[in-house]
This record gives C-alpha cells, structure tokens and sequence, in this order.
C-alpha cells in the first residue's frame, strides 16, 4: 500500500515508509510473532509473582482528583487498585488477600505509570535499523553535531560493513534522524557532500522533521532521479528512493518494535499513544500491534489515533471502527481517535506561518514557500473533514505547529463543532470529545481564548522549547516570535488542559525529561542556558499531571490509568527520588532513575543498577 506525502513530523514520514514495508505484507507474521510470544510466555513462567501487594515505606503519590494525594500504603490485586490511604486502612482493606506481599519502598518514591501521549511506534522501529545520525545523545543533545560527525559516522558504518556486501543487490546506508538546524552550522548533507563518503555505495539520509531526504549519486541513479537536484530530495522523490531501498525481514522488525516498548518501560512508562496508526501499512500495522500489545512481550499498554489525511482513507476508519471509550478490566490495546495533519515541522520549516521564516533568505525547503504550507488545498476541505470525522463520533487530534495554521485548525473547529441541534442551551456532545491540537507550537492569546471556548486542549511537543528553542529564538523565528512557543503555562491558566509528548522518534522518549524541559525551559543549545519564557514555566505537579493524568484524560484512558484510585488498572512507576521533591533540582529530573515499573499489578522492569 502507497499513500501519498503529507510533509511535517514523524507522522509525515509514515506514508513514504510504505514503500519499504511493502515487501513486508506478504510475510507470515503471526509465525513471527508466535515464535516471540513463545519465548516471552516461557520467561514470563520463571518470574512468577503475587497477585496482590500492599506498598508502603516511601511516598506514595495517587494523583486523584488531579491533588498529589500522598498516601502512606497502596494495596493492589488482581491488575487493580483496591485501597489507598494508611497503612492500617489499607491492611484492613486487603484482609480478603491474606497472601499479599509486603513491599517496603525503603524511601523510593511511588507514582502512577507514565504516559507519552503522542509517538509513532512502528517507524520508529523501523528507522532503529538505520544509521542514527541525529542530534541527540540519549536524552541529551549532542555537543558539536554538524556534518563533519555525520561523515565519520557513515564511514565507520561502511568500514564496518566491508565484505558483507550482497552480489545480488547494491548494499544500501540509509541513515536518519540528521537535523541541519541544530548543527554548529546549518549545512544540508547534499550529493556532492555523499559523495565523498562514497560513489560506490548508495547512501540515502532522512531529515528529522520527515520532510526530506538526501541521496548520493549512487542512490539518485538507482531511483531515477535528476542529478540536478544536488541530492536533495522532496515528496514523491524520497519516495522513489525508499522503493528501490531494500525492505527489512518481519523478525527484525518485531525485534525493534519490542526494544523501543521496553525502553519506554525502562523510564517510568506504562502507556504509550500512536498518534498515526495505519498510515504504512493499513489494517495490517493495526492488527499486527494489537497481537504485539495483548502478547507478554508489551511491557505497555498502547492506544492509538488512526491516520485519516485522505478522504478514502478516512471512509475506510469511519466504516471500520468504532472509538473505544468503554472500560474494560486491562485494556492492551485500543484505537480512540482520528489524527489530521494540518501542516508540517517549525524546525524544518514547513510549519504553516503567518510571515515568512527569519531564516528564509539564508535556508529553504525546495518546492515550499518561505512561510512553509497547509496540507489541505483549498483549506475549506480540511473543514469538511474535520466535521465528518466529528459528526461520525470520533475525536480528532489535529497535528498544527505554525501560528496561520494554529488559526485556519481553530477556523475548522468553529464550523465543525456547530451544532444546529443544540438549541436552548442543550449540550454539544461535539465539545465533549476532547479533540486536541498536537504541538499547538505556536499560540496567540487569542488561539488559547478559542481553544478554551471550544473545550480543545494542546499536547505540546515540550522538546521544542528544550532542544530546539535557542535557533527558534536567533535563526528561525526571531525573539518576538519564539515567545509563542509552548506557552504551558498560559494555556492552563485558561482552563485548558494539556499534556506533554516526544514525538518519538522526532525526539527522545523520557517523561521525566519532558518534566524537566517544562519546569525549566531551558534552551540548551544556549551557551548562557537561558530560560525561553520563563514565565509559561510550569509547577512541578502541574508538569507531572501532563505526563500522567492529564494525558490519560486527553487519550480517553483516565478511566482506566493516570492515576492510583481504587478500581483503576495498577499501572504505577516507582523511582528513586522525589520528582515533586524541591530538594532535587528541576534541572536534573531526567537524572532520577527508574526503579521498577509495573503494569496490571505486575513488574515488567526493573532496574538492576537499584536495590
């Protein structure tokens, strides 16, 4: 299956992946996926454990009724919580599980499980087969990235792969994640630039917004393409190239979706939401993550928001499916929502502006005007089918970064969300979907005014500020401009709700880190490290909400997870320190390790490096 481009994110790169997973449709994935899940369930057979455990010894951190709540013990069984308060109310509570087992936190602190509210699961699978040529060392950014580190790494990659090349077809380095703004100097890897690292080898590197690609003379060949380009490619060109490149064996990438789950696992996480699903490889990537999900090799549970930029594709959900909103004792695995691309990435300059880029002289997107683009053409269609999604019952999650496409999204709204029906005062069950605006980078006091009227809430991409706020604020937007972003703050002043996310593979998973980037709004490509707005910093509390509660509310999951309340699924993290503890320095969040992480009242990580 081939869907067309639609530039921007990570979402964006989903479509063109199509082209290598094709060869993947044909393969026996339940075979694949059985051999996995045996190994799993015969693991899963050593590592017996109770049903039931009382906790205590440790601050322990409910988050009902969005309050810290610290209550001294918490007692679970059966995959759920079943009391919370003193350790004497909560022993009394748990007398019908006389076998429970006592576990003494010994001053470790006891949160509920994490969420990040917005990832792309299989292309980041995907891409962990590629060369990782991106700015960021774990959850850090890379000190001097810049084209020079990107050519050793390719050519350590070559050397290393020396004698193992295929007679029956060209041995391909493909590499992604390279982000020219962030580099000491924003440089594109063109042909001439690839070439040097090989003219035998085809190269082909993805940009991080998603939105380009570069190629070597080798590669361009190889797809056809036209050597005056310089290697640089756009739209259907990256998409002539991923379909001569090799596709991946089914294993591998069940290997890869696997390790990305238990990383997430490994920091506090216990739910993760696919803001794209289908959009590769159809009904096919649906079925296949929700055997992955409800398998003992997910040590999370997913929900998912299904790709819907084309008409027939949207028909083809809307006939399908129906949005999972109804509690369920452990929900692995459900779809909850549609997801529409309005724009494309601030970074890559793509997003959608009401002025052109301060950089446009200097840097430009061939093929995009200086002010970036809007997906939808004339933007009245996006309208109509935002309110058919809307009038099918769907919540929709709408991807806007820049500031004129923040306003054409809300326009949207405005004539999607009336109701001629709701007379006299009568609700609006349109406003009750909790639909989102995914990054909302950009946002006027105005935007925030409409967002609250038409009970929209922001899921901010928090790393925009950290990572990427210095060249926002002297290279891409100008200081004026770069005020906009994120405004966390500003937006729950208003009312709203909001949640924070990585985007990942765009940037790294880790929601302590996404706490900390809110907290502090540190830019840290700055050399002083100064804060970018520091007045839409957020609270402690306020930021530890949007990554648990709060995104759960956003992914109609709060009735399940986000919170430890009695009757909720027992999805809790337990780290070392306190996060809402002032004496641990909000710059250092990222630094506190993760202990154990439970999901259903069982352990699925924990760290060996704790006691």
């Amino acid at each position: 299956m081939s869907l067309p481009h639609q530039p921007g994110c990570a979402c964006c790169t989903l479509p063109r992946l199509s082209t290598q997973l094709d060869a993947l449709q044909h393969h026996n994935w339940t075979e694949s996926l059985s051999g996995l899940i045996r190994v799993a369930a015969e693991r899963a057979k050593l590592a017996l454990h109770q049903d039931a455990a009382i906790f205590h010894g440790g601050p322990i951190y409910t988050l009902q009724g969005g309050q810290p709540g610290r209550v001294d013990a918490l007692g679970v069984a059966h995959g759920k919580v079943v009391s919370v308060g003193s350790l004497r109310q909560v022993e009394a509570d748990m007398q019908a599980q006389p076998r429970a087992e006592r576990i003494d936190l010994r001053g470790k602190t006891l949160l509920p499980g994490m969420v990040d509210p917005h990832m792309h699961i299989l292309p980041s699978a995907l891409y962990r087969n590629w060369v990782n040529l991106s700015p960021f060392e774990d959850q850090i950014l890379r000190p001097g990235y810049n084209l020079g580190w990107i050519a050793e790494k390719l050519r350590n990659e070559l050397t290393a792969r020396h004698g193992h090349a295929r007679a029956d077809a060209p041995q391909w380095l493909t590499g992604f994640g390279v982000d020219p703004s962030l580099m000491t100097e924003w440089q594109e890897p063109d042909q001439p630039f690839l070439d040097q690292i090989s003219t035998e080898t085809p190269i082909f590197l993805i940009n991080a917004s998603g939105h380009l690609g570069y190629a070597n003379s080798p590669a361009m060949k190889l797809a056809g393409l036209d050597p005056d380009t310089k290697g640089v490619t756009t739209e259907a060109d990256v998409g002539k190239v991923l379909a001569v490149i090799p596709g991946l064996a089914a294993p591998h990438l069940l290997s890869k979706l696997q390790e990305i789950l238990h990383e997430a696992a490994s920091r506090g996480m216990t739910t993760l939401f696919d803001a794209g699903l289908g959009a590769a490889m159809g009904q096919l990537e649906i079925t296949l993550l929700r055997a992955f999900a409800q398998s003992p090799l997910a040590p999370v549970r997913i929900g998912a928001a299904l790709y819907s930029n084309q008409d027939w594709l949207q028909e083809q959900w809307l006939h399908t499916f129906q949005p999972n909103h109804i509690p369920h004792d452990d929900d692995r695995f459900s779809i909850r929502a549609l997801k529409l691309i309005a724009d494309g990435s601030n970074q890559g300059l793509t997003g959608y502006q009401s002025q052109d880029y301060c950089c446009a002289d200097q840097h430009s997107v061939p093929n995009v005007s200086p002010r970036g683009l809007f997906n939808f053409e004339p933007p009245i269609t996006f309208a109509a089918q935002l309110q058919r999604a809307l009038n099918a019952g769907w919540p929709v999650l709408v991807h806007a970064n820049g500031d004129q496409a923040v306003d054409y999204v809300l326009a949207a709204f405005e004539l999607a969300l009336y109701d001629e029906n709701a007379k006299d005062g009568a609700p609006n069950p349109k406003l009750a979907l909790r639909s989102r605006i995914e990054h909302a980078s950009l946002l006027s006091d105005a935007s925030i005014a409409t967002m609250a009227r038409l009970k929209l809430s922001p899921s901010f991409l928090i790393g925009h500020v950290g990572y990427w706020g210095h060249t926002f604020k002297t290279t891409i937007l100008g200081r004026e401009r770069a005020q906009m972003l994120d405004r966390c703050q500003s937006a729950l002043k208003a009312g709203l709700r909001i949640s924070l996310h990585s985007d990942h593979f765009v940037s790294p998973l880790g929601t302590l880190r996404m706490m900390e980037q809110a907290v502090t709004r540190v830019m840290e490509a700055d050399p002083e490290r100064q804060a970018l707005n520091p007045a839409e910093c957020l609270d402690r509390l306020s930021a530890l909400r949007a990554v648990t509660l709060d995104a759960a509310w956003q992914c109609h999951m709060d009735h399940i997870v986000g919170s430890l309340e009695p009757g909720k699924l027992a999805d809790l993290a337990i780290l070392e320190q306190d996060p809402l503890d002032p004496a641990v320095p909000a710059g250092s969040l990222r630094d506190i390790p993760v202990h154990q992480t439970w999901l259903a009242g069982k352990p699925v990580f924990h760290n060996p490096k704790t006691h």
